[in-house]
């Protein structure tokens, strides 16, 4: 009876075991499809695309930050990680070196003037300190609260909300309304749906 329970046991753990397998192998594929898909829209090679696009999923699996709405943010921001900021500094996201920021910092002429904007080294720098940043403002708790993987949740916890008094107004991520929608187009256009780690 032992036997036949562990033989059990073990023919589950094969069957679970290559069904990860063959699962991990359609998750890599529809990456690199995906990344070869923005690569040719934007002209970036697809090593730094897929760099960047592991390093959100792997935000997604140990902080529950959608990987979708990371890498759709990237995407607009830093044109495709064509951007002359992501080429000279790998900062998708636009952020700009405050006093706070004790890193790197890139120059360059912005909306007039010469503007510092935080320098990161890698893919994976930009998405953990993009992720602290959010953390770090309170208006952002809502979308850090949204269930693992909920895109939709984290778009609208990233947008700014009016309130019927001005103390309940809460700023987004950017100014222009139509940004989260930007977002949402980005996301269909790529099929960004379809990366899971």
């Amino acid at each position: 009876m032992l036997t036949i329970q562990i033989k059990h046991f073990a023919c589950l753990l094969l069957f679970f075991a290559s069904s990860l397998v063959s699962q991990a192998q359609v998750n890599n594929a529809a990456l690199k499809e995906i990344a070869g898909v923005v690569s040719d829209s934007f002209g970036t090679p697809v090593a730094t695309v897929e760099a960047f696009m592991n390093e959100a999923l792997k935000l997604e699996q140990t902080d529950g930050v959608p990987a979708t709405v990371f890498i759709g943010l990237a995407i607009l921001e830093s044109a495709g990680f064509s951007s002359y900021l992501y080429q000279k500094a790998k900062n998708p996201f636009g952020m700009k070196a405050t006093a706070i920021w004790k890193g790197e910092k890139f120059m360059m002429w912005h909306e007039g003037k010469m503007t510092a904007f935080r320098q990161y080294e890698t893919p994976g720098e930009a998405v953990r300190d993009f992720a602290s940043f959010l953390r770090s403002r309170k208006w952002f708790a809502d979308a850090l609260k949204c269930p693992s993987g909920d895109a939709e949740c984290f778009l609208e916890g990233l947008s700014a909300k009016q309130g019927k008094k001005s103390w309940q107004y809460e700023p987004g991520y950017a100014r222009d309304p139509e940004w989260a929608n930007k977002i949402r187009r980005v996301i269909a256009k790529y099929k960004l749906q379809n990366l899971k780690k």
